[in-house]
């Protein structure tokens, strides 16, 4: 097939091999967006895995995007293990924390197995895939999504209980972190079952803006691992995501070995500075970002997205086509879709490889 002929899913399956498509695949992270397509609440699309396969599948119709990402919000493990979630018309689901389902330390230790095949809010995922791969998995890349071990913990307990049990009782969290990823290893491997090309595992924990990097390795790296590990083993490709600032890639890379990394700012090691991170890991591990969400779905003109993505393509053209152009987290669910647009216009206008 001639390079000008590829499908959205070979043009990203030849980035996150280092083989230059026709041009740059392009995927803002459109998730939650994508119900302002049919007029109904974000609190419908998070429940109603048909209703939501229709409104990705019609964005994708209409923005051109080169990937679905099936990420509803970070409350979904959480809510099946009965945490309270609230549901906002016009925003993503979040969990209150106030009323957390491990309220002592000792809940750690009784956090019990569940099934995520059958759970309401990990199977509306798990559907959503399947809906999306019968229509379109020919054609478009699928990622599936899982928060990490530590993420899914911080929602049961609140960050900040959290944060303070790593430190004085690591062992209660490690306990709870080996049920949590029994079901996470299930969870993923049932959305690759489902049609996922790939699963886009979140490691927001990972990265200086949240612990330390010796604390990550401690408590996430063996439990994360082990999920990565999972999702290879299905034939699928592991991806990350992590909008973190600051964030580790040597020790993902140590513990987790991704082909791809979603993410929102350079490496730690990078001094914040993009074109230092497109040298030192440009050729290691794909970047898929960087587009700062709020600007681009809510402040910039078309003109100037235009110029964002022109410059970030630009950064990465000596990685071997190793770059997707995508923002560094989730679209704004009350941003403009035109700016989506915009990106994918970008990628087309300046994104071409000869």
């Amino acid at each position: 097939m001639s390079r000008d002929e590829l499908t959205s899913l070979e043009r990203v399956a030849m980035a996150l091999q280092y083989k230059k498509p026709d041009r740059v695949p392009v995927a803002p992270l459109v998730c939650a967006a994508s119900s302002r397509v049919l007029g109904i609440g974000i609190d419908e699309w998070s429940k109603d895995a048909e209703l939501a396969v229709k409104s990705l599948l019609q964005a994708q119709e209409i923005i051109g995007m080169d990937a679905f990402v099936t990420l509803v919000d970070l409350s979904v493990e959480a809510g099946d293990w009965g945490q309270e979630v609230v549901y906002p018309r016009d925003s993503t689901a979040y969990t209150n924390t106030a009323n957390p389902v491990i309220k002592e330390v000792e809940d750690y230790y009784h956090l019990e197995k569940i099934n995520p095949r059958e759970t309401p809010r990990m199977k509306h995922v798990i559907d959503m895939v399947r809906g999306l791969s019968a229509a379109k998995g020919q054609e478009v890349a699928i990622v599936g999504f899982v928060y990490g071990p530590l993420g899914v913990l911080s929602q049961l307990r609140g960050h900040e209980r959290l944060f303070m049990d790593c430190l004085a009782h690591p062992d209660a969290v490690a306990t709870a972190e080996e049920v949590i990823t029994q079901v996470l290893v299930e969870y993923a491997q049932a959305q690759v079952e489902a049609g996922a090309h790939s699963i886009c595992l979140d490691t927001l924990y990972s990265s200086g803006s949240i612990m330390s990097k010796a604390l990550w390795e401690k408590l996430e790296g063996p439990f994360a691992k082990r999920v990565a590990d999972a999702i290879r083993d299905t034939g699928a490709i592991l991806t990350l995501h992590n909008c973190g600032n600051d964030i580790y890639f040597d020790v993902q890379e140590k513990w987790l070995h991704p082909v791809g990394i979603s993410h929102a700012y350079p490496a730690d090691d990078c001094q914040k500075d993009w074109a230092k991170h497109a040298a030192k890991w440009g050729k290691k591990i794909v970047t898929i970002g960087y587009s700062v969400p709020s600007n681009t779905g809510l402040l910039m003109s078309e003109d100037e997205i235009m110029e964002d993505c022109r410059q970030q393509i630009e950064t990465f053209k000596d990685c071997d086509g190793g770059f997707i152009l995508a923002t560094g987290c989730e679209f704004p669910p009350n941003g403009s879709l035109i700016s989506a647009m915009a990106m994918v216009k970008a990628a087309k206008t300046y994104g071409r490889y000869v």
